[in-house]
């Protein structure tokens, strides 16, 4: 994905919930969310409307990066990166 930041992947992202009990843990299912996928729905022109994430919490990485230092440094800056490009993307097409 690029639009401002050039994103190589997407990152999977626990809730801090998760984090905090796992010690640290990413995958929340275990081999059943190992895998991150992100899915779109255009509209009748191709343009992208919606971006729905799965196996991921990559809000968290905006939301709650005032709870908890390690958790800010680790998650925060790929997940801004995501949210600007999907942020400037929506104010551009």
């Amino acid at each position: 994905m690029r639009t401002l930041y050039d994103v190589k992947r997407m990152p999977q992202v626990p809730s801090i919930s998760h984090w905090y009990r796992s010690g640290g843990g990413t995958s929340e299912r275990g081999a059943d969310s190992a895998i991150v996928t992100f899915k779109g729905i255009r509209d009748e022109k191709g343009r992208l409307m919606i971006v729905m994430t799965h196996n991921t919490d990559i809000a968290d990485t905006w939301e709650r990066e005032g709870d908890n230092r390690e958790y800010f440094d680790r998650f925060s800056p790929e997940g801004y990166a995501i949210g600007v490009n999907f942020i400037l993307y929506a104010m551009t097409h």
